[in-house]
């Protein structure tokens, strides 16, 4: 049964549903019962594949709009404000205290009369990416494959793949290797070679 009518919208009863009694739930699950807060969250419309592993203390405003791949894993107190889709590939890791926000109020984008005006726009976070402690990633960004944002980075702008970004703003440092790669420095050192 799905949770979104025939628009792609969630139900104001489901909606309340979730706020007022699955949100709850969720909090006080047992602390490893990871396969049960997949299922509450399944339950109000999230796309969970595989075995992610989310705990307790995740705060999630709509998991409706909320996909995740195989072996993603979000740490404590992680908070996902999900005004808009926000899409995680496999083996990914939100850490604690992450904030991945859909949306925030911009003051570059007010309006003459003073009025502040919401930022929108989806999060994309490809495979093998890690998204460190206290980071916030913003509206409309898109984290390439394998990259890494250091702790306490604001990321505003789309980060390359295979980039290890730090700051504030968020910039790419230097490169990520991938130790593990065919003819790589792992295999040559098993065969004894020295580079």
């Amino acid at each position: 049964m799905s949770v979104l009518d025939t628009r792609g919208r969630i139900s104001p009863a489901r909606a309340a549903l979730w706020r007022s009694l699955g949100r709850w739930l969720f909090a006080h699950t047992p602390h490893t019962a990871h396969r049960l807060r997949r299922a509450i969250l399944r339950r109000f419309g999230a796309d969970l594949r595989g075995n992610v592993k989310i705990r307790r203390s995740v705060k999630i405003d709509r998991p409706w709009n909320l996909s995740a791949g195989h072996l993603t894993i979000f740490g404590d107190h992680a908070a996902l404000r999900l005004r808009e889709p926000i899409e995680i590939g496999e083996r990914c890791v939100i850490s604690q205290y992450a904030v991945l926000a859909t949306e925030v109020l911009d003051p570059a984008l007010s309006e003459p009369a003073g009025r502040l005006v919401d930022r929108v726009g989806p999060i994309r976070i490809e495979d093998d990416c890690w998204v460190a402690a206290d980071a916030l990633v913003l509206p409309g960004v898109t984290i390439r494959a394998g990259a890494v944002i250091g702790a306490r980075a604001l990321v505003a702008t789309d980060v390359p793949g295979w980039t290890v970004a730090v700051g504030e703003p968020a910039r790419g440092l230097k490169a990520r290797a991938f130790v593990n790669a065919p003819g790589g420095g792992a295999e040559r050192a098993a065969a004894g070679e020295h580079g």
